[in-house]
């Protein structure tokens, strides 16, 4: 979107910075990406993990930069100040969020905007979301890992949330569209990053905090903190609902100015909303949701005893949006899920092949845990197996993987170990990493090639068997190097069937 616009009409709600130049100075575009700069263009000079955008001032201001946003100014500023205007603050990606917002006319206030965080389980509940909205007849928009979807429109996503400037120029397109509903899925680098920053979220779901994202935060601590940004930044007449099943979830709202705080919980705590009546099998999941004013019957295709959290927890939201209680319960029991999360392949051996976006050591176990207690059930003749196929992602967090292979092991009947987006590592390195975590007598194969892999948990599977395919669920690709190839889980597993 180009368009003429004076800068100090973009900098009305910003504080905290100096002007050296020309404020009134009109400019066309914006952008943090120096090589996609034009003339009269505004340059945002953020830091990012690989680059800093301050090394490139000198290019865009070749390319036609007229405005220079930063956070110090160049050391060659005196040979450029009579033609180029510079604002100087404490921090660029703050600044970025709010002339994006700006620029775009702040979408956001024109919306209800619904915020999911957690380790796990933040796309299949904005999908939920969705779901129960529009049965209730509202437009709904989705940000997230699987993609940006406004109404029927789907738009591929490179971020679980994206950089505020493309975040906020989606936002406009939503609010044109008509979109009434935006749920977004929230991530930590997002909040330390400062990409939803100014947008003021209705309500604010965190469903989990478990181990990831450590090679980004060092800590878990500092995951911690990270995540509860979110809701630090809730108005007191926000609404924050928690899984209060998770260790962290206390933390989150710990002297936070939202008055409105929501607990879901499969124990009894005071006025908490109680998961009771719990059924799980490979058709779906029921229980009893109700606290002392409300009382819901949920019923879903999806299963897994942690989409019963997710749906509970998504449940007790649209209660506070104001959505009435059958709309919940037939949105739910309706809704298919998102792409890749528990998605099911009936094999013609009778097989049942679950592909799923476990990644981490707490999905994985969840996930796992969830097909046990189905092939526990259903094992009449002591013959149902959970065969698990499963890899670690390369130039990512290193000391989940010996945990991953330790879980799978212990849980599984059969682990096929294999590749899984290694990068720029080496298979082999990621694979013995995993190894590290499982003892010699442990049931278990290696096959890198991740076909293969499939194929060979198919050639061992038999009637009632239960496949895990875990790690990529709604990925069509396998990153090897630096270059994308195509590979999606559901489609092999279904060729080779």
């Amino acid at each position: 979107m180009n368009k003429n616009v004076i800068l100090s009409n973009l900098l009305l709600k910003s504080s905290d910075y100096q002007c050296f130049g020309d404020i009134n100075r009109k400019i066309s575009f914006i952008s943090y990406d120096s090589r996609k700069i034009g003339e009269n263009s505004c340059f945002v000079a953020i830091k990012g993990e690989k680059f800093d955008g301050h090394n490139y001032i000198a290019n865009a201001i070749d390319l036609g930069a007229k405005v220079i946003i930063c956070e110090n100014l160049p050391t060659k500023y005196n040979d450029i100040k009579n033609y180029i205007t510079f604002i100087v603050c404490k921090s660029s990606r703050q600044m970025l969020a709010e002339i994006s917002n700006a620029y775009y006319g702040y979408p956001a206030n024109n919306m209800k905007m619904i915020a999911v965080t957690g380790t796990n389980g933040k796309t299949t509940s904005t999908f939920l979301f969705k779901s129960i909205l529009e049965q209730a007849n509202f437009k709904c928009g989705i940000i997230g890992t699987t993609g940006i979807f406004i109404d029927k429109e789907e738009i591929p996503a490179t971020h679980t949330t994206p950089e505020s400037l493309e975040l906020f120029e989606v936002l406009s397109k939503m609010k044109n569209t008509g979109v009434e509903y935006v749920i977004m899925e929230v991530s930590s680098h997002s909040l330390i990053q400062k990409r939803v920053f100014g947008i003021n979220f209705e309500l604010a779901v965190f469903t989990n905090l478990t181990h990831e994202h450590l090679d980004y935060h060092n800590t878990i601590e500092n995951y911690a903190e990270a995540k509860k940004i979110l809701f630090s930044n809730l108005k007191e007449n926000s609404y924050a609902v928690i899984n209060s099943n998770s260790d962290w979830a206390e933390f989150m709202v710990k002297n936070i100015k939202c008055m409105n705080i929501i607990r879901v919980t499969n124990k009894s705590e005071g006025n908490s909303f109680i998961i009771k009546n719990e059924k799980i099998d490979l058709d779906g999941i029921s229980y009893k949701l109700e606290n002392d004013k409300y009382s819901l019957n949920i019923k879903s295709k999806l299963t897994g005893r942690f989409n019963i959290e997710n749906s509970s927890l998504v449940a007790a939201s649209c209660i506070y949006l104001g959505i009435n209680l059958k709309d919940i319960e037939l949105g739910l029991e309706k809704s298919k899920g998102a792409p890749g999360r528990m998605q099911k392949y009936t094999l013609k051996n009778g097989a049942i092949a679950l592909i799923d976006y476990a990644h981490t050591p707490d999905a994985l176990e969840k996930a796992l845990n969830s097909c046990k207690e189905i092939t526990l059930k259903n094992n009449q003749n002591n013959n149902s197996k959970l065969i698990c196929v499963f890899g670690c992602g390369g130039d990512r967090d290193k000391t989940k993987r010996p945990e991953m292979g330790a879980i799978s092991t212990k849980i599984a009947d059969i682990t096929i170990v294999t590749s899984d987006n290694p990068r720029t590592e080496s298979p082999k390195d990621i694979i013995n990493d995993i190894l590290k975590g499982i003892s010699k007598e442990s049931n278990y194969y290696v096959i890198e090639d991740r076909r293969e892999a499939i194929k060979y948990a198919k050639e061992i599977s038999n009637n009632s068997d239960i496949i895990l395919i875990a790690g990529k669920g709604h990925e069509n690709y396998q990153i090897i190097g630096t270059q994308k190839y195509h590979f999606d889980d559901y489609e092999e597993i279904s060729k080779i069937d």
